[in-house]
């Protein structure tokens, strides 16, 4: 019997909404990661000064080949999308036998709006397979 786990290849090992993320030397640095409410204080339509942080663990089997993922975050009780962020990445790195890699993702938020309150799904996806799922709160600060 094979596990979905053992067939993948590709693992979604974090996912987290946070203040702030960032790459330094192929490590990811998650500042307040887990939130879950946010609340603004300016008027909708908004933008949010928040990070996805994301690390994804290729395989062993899987770290020469070509990977792609995608981002969609939305209002889970419309289904209405609020951005789509695709993105693809080929790992491959001087490794020991049957060393796998980790590939950190430090997704700005900035630049996204959001039209109005209300709960918001971000789910990610991993070579067409769905890899993970967080959700948040976003309201009108009081």
């Amino acid at each position: 019997m094979t596990s979905q786990f053992d067939s993948s290849g590709v693992d979604l090992t974090t996912l987290t909404l946070c203040d702030f993320a960032s790459i330094r030397e192929g490590l990811l640095n998650i500042v307040s990661g887990g939130i879950t409410r946010v609340g603004t204080r300016q008027d909708f339509p908004v933008q949010l000064e928040s990070y996805i942080a994301m690390s994804v663990y290729v395989q062993p089997h899987r770290v020469d080949d070509e990977h792609h993922g995608r981002v969609v975050l939305r209002y889970p009780e419309t289904l209405d999308e609020i951005a789509r962020i695709d993105f693809q990445f080929n790992v491959s790195a001087d490794r020991n036998p049957g060393e796998g890699l980790f590939f950190p993702f430090a997704l700005p938020l900035r630049g996204i709006v959001f039209p109005h309150a209300g709960q918001i799904d971000i789910s990610v996806t991993l070579n067409d397979q769905p890899a993970g799922l967080v959700t948040f709160w976003l309201s009108e600060a009081s």
